[in-house]
């Protein structure tokens, strides 16, 4: 919520300084670009928990209640593996960034790495989430028999 209210704040404060006093911000546009990619990134985990990423459901939903189970857990592994492999590839190329330091073309340059990291955590957490709803599918506890 913070890092929203910080975008929309950059936001007021470049339309005004812009268009109010002719006198632009250098730094606002950057700033907006690296919270939003921090925020989708932080955010996903949460969303990934909750079982609020797209979903197309049709099939699932005709599927009886073990098939549907089995199914869930399928794609749960499905989402654990992609994640798990995006998560390989960003964090080999952050490591990249690190040893080659590589800086954000910008007003103000900040080193990539520190912007990539977020992706990593993201997708990382992600795979986590994924990997208890293929252990636990929702409505069974974590001591409970599947």
């Amino acid at each position: 919520m913070l890092g929203l209210a910080v975008v929309v704040g950059a936001y007021v404060l470049e339309v005004v300084l812009r268009y109010g006093f002719n006198s632009p911000t250098r730094w606002s546009a950057d700033l907006v670009s690296y919270l939003l990619l921090f925020i989708t990134f932080m955010a996903m985990p949460q969303v990934t928990a909750n079982g609020g990423h797209v979903a197309v459901t049709a099939l699932l939903e005709r599927l009886g209640s073990s098939a549907q189970r089995a199914a869930s857990r399928a794609i749960a592994i499905g989402g654990v593996v992609v994640c798990l492999l995006l998560t390989w590839i960003c964090l080999q190329e952050t490591l990249r960034q690190v040893s080659g330091n590589v800086q954000m073309m910008s007003a103000y340059p900040v080193p990539k790495a520190w912007i990539s990291l977020w992706i990593v955590y993201g997708m990382g957490s992600s795979a986590l989430y994924f990997l208890r709803m293929a252990i636990w599918p929702p409505g069974t506890s974590p001591g409970a028999s599947t």
